[in-house]
């Protein structure tokens, strides 16, 4: 009995800390995404040749930037042009940081993209949601 007491508190400890370290995990990962505007400064790719060129003096360049998705994932439709992007202000201190990018993609056709952001100082790169029924995104990495 005296050998027991002393195990069921050092288990009962180790489970403690292990929960707590789980929590923490769960919780680091749901922070929304934030970046000022310096983190996005530079060019990002996407499977299927995406690729989006973000300016210090707020133009843009786009490649197959997609516009419309198959319930997969799969763009449908891409465009691309160039244009002009901003950092939109957050709804709220829960919600990933957005980029408004407006490309025109013909004379006279202008279309506007809302990419948002993944991880601290967009470590963890751009994105856009597939769907709003889904958490499905299609994901841009900085390559400069």
């Amino acid at each position: 009995m005296k050998k027991i007491v002393p195990l069921a508190i050092a288990v009962s400890a180790l489970a403690l800390v292990a929960g707590g370290f789980l929590l923490f995990a769960v919780i680091d990962a749901m922070k929304p995404g934030t970046a000022e505007r310096g983190d996005v400064i530079g060019s990002w790719t996407g499977s299927g040749g995406a690729r989006l060129t973000l300016r210090e003096d707020g133009t843009a360049t786009g490649v197959k930037v997609p516009a419309r998705f198959a319930p997969d994932g799969t763009p449908t439709d891409t465009l691309g042009g160039s244009g002009t992007w901003s950092m939109k202000k957050k709804m709220s201190s829960a919600a990933d940081q957005e980029i408004e990018v407006v490309l025109h993609t013909s004379p006279g056709i202008r279309a506007g993209v809302d990419f948002s952001v993944n991880g601290e100082g967009a470590e963890d790169g751009l994105y856009l949601p597939v769907s709003a029924e889904t958490a499905q995104q299609f994901r841009f990495k900085k390559i400069s």
